[in-house]
C-alpha cells in the first residue's frame, strides 16, 4: 500500500506539471544523483579568519527588550525546560533525552527516521509507520534556541550560552550534510539558516572557538544545497520565499563563505520578483491563508530590514507590496487581535519568541507597523517579541474604519461595524482556491463565511490538524463540509488529489456589491459543481446595521433536485440549542445570536462525530476538538433559494 500511495502521489504531481517543469525535475534528479558522492569540500569554502556572521542591529537591539519583564520571564521558563530536556513543539512533548535531543526521533510513534540515508532517498511523504515528518523537522529548525540565545546575551549567562552551543554542536554532529531527513526540504534548511544566524548574532563572543568552524562549514553546506535545489514552478510558493530569503541573508552576512556574494545576489533578485507573485495586487496572500501570508511577509520584512541596514534597500514597490499585505491582514483583525483562520496553518515562523505563538499574525503586523511607522497597520494588543530587537515596538494601533473592505483579486469581502463588545466582523470568501498548479495550502472553502463578535470568533474555520500523517482527517479539514458553506451531494467544491494537491478547482466570481451606510450586500457564485452536477452555487450575504444578517443560498443550472448540506461551524465552547423553532448560540448562558432557516431543509446538529466526520475544529497543529456544527440538510431544486437569517443579540 505505501508503494501504491507513492505512485499515485507521483502521478498526481506529474499531472500538475507543465512541460518545462518536467524538464526541470529531470535535471534536478540528475543533480540529486550526482550529489550522493560528488560534494564540494565545505571546509575549503570557509575562510581562515572564521568570523561568525551577525544580523546587523540585532544584538544591540536586545537591550531595548531588557525592560520587558514578562517576555524575559517566559524566556527563562523556556531555558529551564530546555535544560531539563522538556521540549514541547507543535503541541507535542519529546521524551527526555540525556543532554541534547534525539534529532531523528518521531515523538509520536517512537520510531526513528534514518540518520545516515541520503536525504532524497527517504520517502517522508509516505512513511506512515514513522509518523508525520513535521515533528522531526520542527525540532531540526533549531528555532527553540533563538530566545535562549537572546536571553543568554542579555544576561551574559555563559551557562545558558553553553547549553545553546551544546545543542548546536550536537545537531551538526548528528546531521552531516545531506544525510537524514533534515536535509530533504529546502524550507527546513532555510529556517535553520535564520536560526543559526540569529543565535550566533546574539551570542557573539559567547560562541566557543571550537564551534566556529563547524558552524561555518554547516552554513556553507546549507547555502550550497539551497542554491543547487531551488523550489521552482509548482513548488515556488512560500518555500521559494524562504530559500531566497535565506540565500540573501547568508550571502550578505557571511561574506567569508566562498560563494557568498553570488548567493546574496541570487537571493536578492528572487525576493524582488517573488514579493510581486506571493501577494496579489490587493495585498491578499496568494496561498489563500492569512498565516502563510504572514509567514512570507515575515521573510520579506526581515530581509528588507537587513538590506536597509546594509545600505542596499529594496525598491519602493517592494515595500508598497508589503504595506498592502499588511493592510489586508489588518482588515481581517478584530478588536481582540484575532483573525479568521483560513486555509492551512502549520505554525511556521521565521523568528521565534515562544514555542507556541497563537497571535502570530498580530506579531508580524506589529513588526511591519514598527518598520513602516504606520499606525493603521498596528494590531491591537501586540505582545513583545524577539523581532522587536530589530524593528522596535509598533506605534499605538489605529482602529480600521467601519464598512466594507473588498479585495477583488485575492477574493474576500470584509464587513466591519460596531465598536467595543458590539463589534461585528464578517468575512466572505469568493477567491481562488490557492497558489500555483497544486494550490498546496488552500482549502475547498468557496463562498465560506466567518463571523467574529466583540473580538470573539463565532463562525469559525475548522483549521488544519495534521499534514503528512493526517490521512482521512487531513482530507476532512481541507474539505467543504468542514467550512461554512454549501456541500452538494457530499462532494467537495474542489477535487483533492493528495494531501497537498488539487485537481479540478472551483472558480468564483462576484455578481453584486452594495456598500452603503448601514447596509452591505455581497453576492457571488462558484462553478466547482458545474462539471460534475451541472450546477453553480450562488450565495448572497446581506448585512444590516440593526444586527441582522441574511445568508441566501441557491443552485443554478439544469438538474434534478440535489441533496445539499449548508453547514455552520461554531467555535468550541459555544452552546447551540433550539428554542421555539429558532436556534440560539451563546456562551456561559449569555446569548450571542439567534438564527432560523427559511426554506424546506431540515436542521441537524453535530458535535464531534466520526461517521461521517462532522463537527470538529483544530485550534492548532496536532490538536483537534469537537465543535458544534449546525447544518440544514435536504433536497434543493435549481433556481430555488433558502435563507439562513441571523440576528445579533445585544452584548
Amino acid at each position: 500500500m505505501p508503494g501504491r500511495a507513492r505512485l499515485l502521489w507521483l502521478w498526481h504531481r506529474l499531472s500538475a506539471m507543465s512541460v518545462p517543469e518536467v524538464g526541470h525535475r529531470l535535471l534536478e534528479q540528475g543533480r540529486r544523483w550526482r550529489s550522493r558522492t560528488a560534494l564540494p569540500d565545505f571546509d575549503a569554502m570557509v575562510s581562515d579568519d572564521e568570523v561568525l556572521p551577525a544580523v546587523p542591529g540585532l544584538r544591540a537591539g536586545l537591550s531595548a527588550l531588557s525592560g520587558q519583564r514578562e517576555l524575559l520571564d517566559d524566556w527563562q521558563r523556556l531555558a529551564a525546560a530546555t535544560a531539563g530536556n522538556e521540549l514541547c513543539l507543535l503541541g507535542q512533548r519529546w521524551p527526555p533525552n540525556e543532554a541534547t535531543p534525539d534529532w531523528h526521533l518521531d515523538p509520536v510513534s517512537g520510531a526513528h527516521w534514518p540518520a545516515q540515508a541520503f536525504c532524497f532517498d527517504i520517502p517522508f511523504r509516505h512513511a506512515a509507520a514513522t509518523g508525520d515528518v513535521k515533528f522531526v523537522w520542527e525540532l531540526g529548525r533549531l528555532q527553540y534556541l533563538q530566545p535562549l540565545a537572546a536571553l543568554a546575551a542579555l544576561r551574559r549567562d555563559r551557562d545558558l550560552a553553553q547549553l545553546v552551543c551544546a545543542h548546536l554542536h550536537s545537531w551538526i554532529e548528528a546531521n552531516p550534510p545531506y544525510r537524514g531527513v533534515a536535509w530533504a526540504s529546502g524550507i527546513e534548511l532555510s529556517l535553520r539558516v535564520v536560526s543559526l544566524l540569529v543565535i550566533v548574532s546574539c551570542l557573539g563572543d559567547l560562541v566557543p572557538s571550537g564551534l566556529r568552524r563547524p558552524l561555518l562549514r554547516s552554513l556553507a553546506a546549507h547555502g550550497f544545497w539551497l542554491d543547487r535545489f531551488p523550489s521552482r514552478y509548482s513548488s515556488a510558493n512560500n518555500h521559494r520565499v524562504a530559500e531566497a530569503g535565506s540565500l540573501y541573508l547568508l550571502g550578505r552576512l557571511a561574506p567569508g563563505l566562498r560563494d557568498a556574494r553570488r548567493w546574496g545576489d541570487v537571493g536578492r533578485r528572487a525576493l524582488a520578483a517573488e514579493v510581486m507573485r506571493q501577494f496579489h495586487a490587493d495585498g491578499v496572500g496568494a496561498e489563500q491563508s492569512p498565516t502563510y501570508g504572514a509567514f512570507s511577509l515575515e521573510w520579506f520584512l526581515l530581509c528588507g530590514v537587513v538590506a536597509r541596514e546594509l545600505g542596499e534597500p529594496f525598491a519602493p514597490d517592494y515595500w508598497q507590496r508589503l504595506h498592502d499585505a499588511g493592510g489586508f491582514l489588518r482588515a481581517l483583525t478584530d478588536r481582540a487581535g484575532h483573525q479568521p483562520r483560513i486555509g492551512d496553518d502549520d505554525e511556521g515562523r521565521v523568528m521565534l519568541s515562544a514555542w507556541f505563538e497563537p497571535d502570530y499574525v498580530n506579531g508580524v503586523l506589529a513588526a511591519l507597523a514598527a518598520v513602516a511607522g504606520r499606525a493603521e497597520l498596528a494590531p491591537p494588543h501586540p505582545r513583545p517579541h524577539l523581532r522587536w530587537a530589530l524593528t522596535g515596538p509598533p506605534p499605538p494601533p489605529q482602529p480600521p474604519p467601519s464598512g466594507m473592505a473588498h479585495f477583488p483579486t485575492g477574493g474576500y469581502s470584509v464587513i466591519r461595524d460596531g465598536t467595543g463588545e458590539g463589534e461585528r466582523l464578517l468575512v466572505l470568501d469568493h477567491g481562488p482556491l490557492g497558489f500555483l498548479s497544486i494550490a498546496a495550502h488552500g482549502h475547498a472553502d468557496a463562498l465560506a463565511l466567518w463571523l467574529h463578535l466583540g473580538g470573539r470568533p463565532v463562525l469559525v474555520d475548522a483549521g488544519t490538524f495534521l499534514y503528512h500523517a493526517g490521512g482521512a482527517w487531513r482530507d476532512h479539514f481541507r474539505g467543504t463540509a468542514a467550512h461554512n458553506t454549501l456541500v452538494l451531494e457530499g462532494a467537495d467544491s474542489s477535487v483533492m488529489t493528495g494531501p497537498f494537491n488539487w485537481g479540478a478547482r472551483a472558480g468564483t466570481n462576484v455578481r453584486e456589491l452594495v456598500d452603503t451606510p448601514g447596509r452591505w450586500v455581497v453576492e457571488a457564485e462558484h462553478d466547482g459543481y458545474l462539471r460534475r452536477f451541472g450546477l453553480r452555487h450562488r450565495r448572497r450575504l446581506a448585512v444590516d446595521a440593526d444586527g441582522s444578517i441574511e445568508v441566501q443560498d441557491s443552485l443554478h443550472g439544469r438538474s434534478e433536485p440535489r441533496r445539499v448540506e449548508i453547514g455552520f461551524l461554531f467555535a468550541p465552547g459555544l452552546g447551540v440549542r433550539e428554542i421555539d423553532g429558532q436556534w440560539q448560540v451563546g456562551e456561559d448562558e449569555r446569548p450571542l445570536l439567534s438564527l432560523r432557516h427559511l426554506g424546506s431543509l431540515t436542521a441537524h446538529l453535530d458535535l464531534g462525530t466520526e461517521a461521517p466526520l462532522r463537527g470538529w475544529q483544530s485550534p492548532r497543529f496536532n490538536r483537534r476538538q469537537p465543535a458544534p456544527r449546525l447544518a440544514f440538510v435536504g433536497e434543493l431544486a435549481p433556481e430555488t433559494s433558502v435563507v439562513t437569517a441571523f440576528q445579533l443579540l445585544a452584548p
